[in-house]
């Protein structure tokens, strides 16, 4: 993400929100909240909630839309919200029909999908050979830039003392190759750099070891979406406005928040609102698409027409 884009999005996070970045670590699992919303309208086993179901086409007009999955069955309605990944918008693994116009199309090809891979250890308890009073350990490699940098104590205060995990996180280039390879390979890679950093003497054999695969997740392809370099708020309008009665959400859809989980969640209450009012007989909720760009992105065109209802040059005290 170019560092302009990148302030953009951390700014209005930061400042509407908290300075403070928060780790998750319920053992209940980071769902929890989700289930726990969801629970308010469906119930145990609910028809209406389709688990394991892998969409191939949508097809979408100014009447309806019908989605049609891997095992043949279909749903068919009067709108609906695509919430599918960047990575699988940018994928051919579902088709539309008819196909996305050309600025729909080239909306979504013009981001990118980012890949963020923590890469997890569990020692022995009695055998942590790190600080746990420090949180962060670099590691700078003297070859190849980017190889197992940062690592993050999850054995101190505030966290889970004792539990005798520590994560290493990769990006970018790295990600990808620390996900197409075993498990193995990963794994004596990473206990190299420890031993290189606090000798070979003293890293035991971990007692567990597990790190996800997102690039190579089919409901994913990638952690989050990102803005490349000189993208201007229109063509990310182009990402996120509707085709027919098929609108778009999640957190790639969001211009102030894209990235963060809230985005996505700020993003369906946009759209669900929507289509809430027009089946209460509200007027067709068009969102704005340019079929013709216009270069960089005057600051009068940051509003909630191109999903910027807040302003991100706020600071309401923070930073100050």
């Amino acid at each position: 993400m170019s560092v302009e884009g990148y302030s953009r999005l951390q700014n209005a996070t930061f400042y509407q929100f908290s300075e403070e970045n928060n780790y998750v670590f319920d053992q209940r699992g980071f769902n929890t909240f989700l289930k726990g919303e969801a629970s308010t309208f469906l119930k145990p086993n609910d028809s209406r909630l389709l688990l394991n179901t892998i969409v191939t086409n949508i097809s979408y007009s100014d009447d309806g839309v019908i989605v049609l999955d891997k095992d043949g069955s279909c749903v068919q309605a009067d709108y609906a919200v695509c919430t599918f990944s960047l990575g699988v918008l940018q994928s051919n693994d579902v088709t539309f029909e008819p196909e996305l116009p050309s600025w729909k199309q080239q909306g979504i090809e013009t981001f990118t999908m980012g890949t963020y891979t923590k890469i997890f250890f569990q020692f022995p308890p009695d055998q942590v050979f790190w600080n746990t009073s420090y949180q962060y350990f670099l590691y700078a490699d003297p070859n190849e830039r980017g190889y197992y940098p940062v690592f993050q104590s999850l054995d101190c205060e505030g966290f889970l003392p004792g539990s005798g995990i520590i994560f290493v996180t990769v990006v970018s280039d790295q990600s990808y190759v620390v996900e197409a390879q075993d498990d193995q390979t990963t794994k004596e890679q990473v206990l190299a750099v420890l031993r290189d950093m606090f000798g070979a003497d003293n890293v035991p054999e971990p007692i567990d070891f597990m790190y996800p695969r997102w690039s190579l997740e089919p409901w994913a392809y990638g952690s989050y979406s990102n803005w490349p370099a000189s993208t201007s708020l229109e063509m990310h309008q182009n990402l996120r406005a509707n085709v027919g009665r098929l609108y778009f959400a999640g957190e790639a859809t969001s211009a102030e928040y894209g990235g963060f989980l809230h985005g996505a969640w700020t993003e369906g209450e946009v759209v669900g609102s929507a289509i809430a009012g027009m089946i209460n007989g509200a007027h067709a909720a068009e969102q704005r698409h340019y079929e013709v760009l216009h270069g960089t992105t005057p600051l009068d065109a940051y509003n909630a027409a191109n999903g910027w209802p807040v302003t991100s040059f706020q600071t309401y005290g923070f930073g100050d």
